[in-house]
């Protein structure tokens, strides 16, 4: 029955509600049958895919901060944790991903590690996280990127894997992302 009941979920939860055109609507379900933390402010717009273990398993180690937007289309793997701070932007087609296998035991078991992204940081178009990864404070992945160690406070990545190429000058961002799109 439980395996049943966490299908259920799954299934109402990113072919049912992910694509309905009402945020509060979605907002009171990832709060309630997911069990997230979800700040003032903070916007998941339409299309958001969601692999998570179960009836509110992980759902404690899902926080997102004030006015934080995720995207069209990104891929929310929670079942690790993701912790996202306030102001961040998260591009559409983002793939954040807290999942992976051992890859030298003879049984190839899962593994969880958290995401996180501090306040500030902006995630570019189809990037890639990958578990166990810290995104600094106003850092910046660019389009496409695919990153699988920590990024310091206001790097700016890009490539597979990504590395550094520059830092960005703005090293006190103060801004406040005001983002509420109707119908999306």
């Amino acid at each position: 029955m439980k395996r049943f009941l966490n299908a259920a979920l799954r299934y109402a939860t990113n072919h049912l509600i992910n694509h309905i055109p009402s945020h509060t609507l979605r907002r009171a379900w990832y709060r309630r049958m997911l069990g997230w933390r979800i700040g003032p402010g903070a916007h998941l717009l339409l299309g958001q895919h969601i692999m998570f273990g179960g009836l509110r398993s992980g759902g404690s180690k899902v926080s997102i901060g004030h006015h934080t937007i995720i995207n069209h289309g990104c891929l929310l793997y929670t079942t690790g944790g993701l912790i996202i701070g306030n102001n961040v932007s998260i591009s559409s087609g983002t793939w954040l991903m807290t999942g992976s296998h051992e890859l030298n035991h003879p049984a190839f078991p899962d593994i969880y590690k958290p995401i996180v992204i501090e306040d500030h940081a902006w995630l570019g178009l189809r990037c890639t996280i990958l578990q166990g990864v810290t995104i600094g404070r106003g850092a910046v992945v660019m389009a496409g990127a695919v990153v699988a160690r920590d990024v310091p406070p206001f790097a700016i990545v890009g490539g597979v894997p990504a590395k550094v190429v520059k830092y960005r000058e703005l090293q006190d961002p103060s801004y406040t992302l005001e983002f509420s799109p109707l119908f999306e």
